[in-house]
């Protein structure tokens, strides 16, 4: 998270003194950390750090140059693109959540029966083949 509005956050709520000013402060939007692009957010998390870039692309499918595309910030991934990054990263569902909203895609809906089914197999830390084998066993489109 950015110092400066950490810093600047305390300094608002070390004046708070009642329970009125504390629901205002409550209400105001969270800042959840710095990241202002998906790869920036990506390559920070310590499973991406742990992992070289070949084993990222091999884990999650995707195209080597593509990979790379995405990482320099030249190409806009879809949903399902940056579900196979998290996915084959390791990531928690908490991690892929920031990084479907960092990449302008939508999050997981707990209505959408499809997924449903990824965010059980994100929570069973499952590789993009088995989400993938999830997904066909319950009639459901892979990830592309």
């Amino acid at each position: 998270m950015d110092k400066s509005t950490t810093g600047k956050l305390a300094e608002v709520l070390a004046t708070i003194d009642n329970t009125q000013d504390m629901e205002k402060f409550m209400e105001q939007p969270k800042v959840t950390d710095s990241f202002k692009t998906f790869p920036e957010y990506y390559r920070s998390l310590p499973r991406v750090k742990e992992t070289t870039d070949s084993a990222l692309i091999e884990l999650s499918g995707i195209e080597r140059s593509y990979y790379y595309q995405i990482m320099k910030g030249k190409r806009h991934p879809s949903r399902d693109k940056i579900l196979r990054l998290c996915i084959g990263a390791g990531l928690t569902l908490r991690e892929t959540t920031r990084a479907l909203e960092l990449s302008e895609n939508a999050p997981l809906y707990p209505k959408s029966r499809r997924d449903i089914i990824i965010t059980v197999a994100i929570n069973q830390s499952a590789t993009v083949i088995d989400t993938n084998l999830l997904l066909f066993e319950y009639g459901e489109k892979a990830l592309e």
